[in-house]
C-alpha cells in the first residue's frame, strides 16, 4: 500500500521545467539542412505604410564549424547585383559586399557589421545569423512558461559581440520553433522579430517562410518572404566567393 501512494505522489507531481538553457539548446539541437538555396522577397514598409519590394536569391552551406552565406539582389535594378557575402569559422566571421556600380568589394567590419543591411530593418549581423542560434553565446533563464510558449532571456556573455544588451525569445511547443525575439538596446525595447508561417521540409526540417522585422524606434518594417526553397543540393564552395559575387 505505501508503494502505491508513492506512485501516486509521482505521478501526480508536476514536470520539472526546463531552464533557459535547456530550451536553447533544445531549439539549437533541430535539424538544419545542410546546404540551403533560395529565392526571397524583401518588403520595405514606412510608418505611411509605403511599401518598397527587392527580390533577393540566397545560398548557404554548413561544414563542420564552417558557416557561408552568399545574397544576391536580382531587382529591381538600382540594386540588381549587389551581393552580400558571410563565412564565419568558429568564432572568426568575415563579411563582404559587392556594390556593381562602383565594380568594388568592400568589407564590412567592426561596428559596420550593426548598420542596415540595404536600407532594411535587419543589420549585416542580423542578416548572416538568420537561423543560427549559439546557446554557447548567451547567458539564458526562462522568464516563464505562457501557454503554449517558453519565454527566455538571453544576455551576451562576456567577449561576445552583439549589438544587443538582451534578447527575449519565445519558442513554441513541442517543436522549439521560435516564433518572437525582442532585441533590447540601452534598457528599452529597439526591435521585434516574428517568424511566421512555419513549414516543415524533407519531413524533418521546421522553416518560417516569413519573417517580420518591426523597428520601434522609427516605425518602419521588413518582411522577407522565402520561396523556391532546395535543401540538401550540392552548392560548389565557388559560389561564396569574390568571384562569384561580382558575376
Amino acid at each position: 500500500m505505501r508503494r502505491f501512494w508513492v506512485w501516486v505522489l509521482l505521478l501526480a507531481a508536476p514536470a520539472l521545467a526546463l531552464s533557459g538553457e535547456e530550451v536553447l539548446k533544445r531549439v539549437e539541437a533541430r535539424p538544419t539542412p545542410k546546404t540551403f538555396h533560395g529565392k526571397m522577397v524583401m518588403e520595405l514598409i514606412n510608418k505611411q505604410g509605403k511599401k518598397l519590394t527587392r527580390e533577393l536569391e540566397l545560398w548557404t552551406k554548413k561544414e563542420g564549424d564552417v558557416e557561408k552565406m552568399l545574397i544576391k539582389f536580382l531587382a529591381p535594378p538600382d540594386v540588381r547585383g549587389t551581393a552580400f557575402l558571410a563565412i564565419r569559422k568558429g568564432d572568426r566571421e568575415e563579411m563582404k559586399l559587392y556594390l556593381p556600380a562602383l565594380k568594388k568589394v568592400r568589407r564590412i567590419a567592426g561596428g559596420q557589421r550593426k548598420g542596415s543591411f540595404m536600407g532594411s530593418d535587419f543589420s549585416y549581423d542580423d542578416i548572416a545569423k538568420l537561423g543560427s542560434l549559439k546557446s554557447e553565446d548567451y547567458e539564458s533563464k526562462l522568464l516563464r512558461e505562457e501557454g503554449e510558449f517558453y519565454v527566455v532571456e538571453a544576455t551576451p556573455k562576456p567577449g561576445v559581440e552583439s549589438a544587443y544588451e538582451r534578447l527575449v525569445i519565445w519558442v513554441k511547443k513541442p517543436h522549439f520553433d521560435v516564433v518572437k525575439i525582442e532585441f533590447y538596446q540601452k534598457g528599452a525595447l529597439y526591435k521585434v522579430m516574428t517568424l511566421g508561417e512555419i513549414q516543415t521540409f524533407e519531413g524533418k526540417y521546421r522553416i518560417p517562410t516569413r519573417l517580420v522585422m518591426n523597428n520601434k524606434k522609427t516605425r518602419h518594417k521588413t518582411v522577407l518572404l522565402q520561396k523556391e526553397l532546395e535543401l540538401d543540393q550540392p552548392i560548389p564552395d565557388s559560389v561564396f566567393t569574390e568571384r562569384f559575387m561580382k558575376r
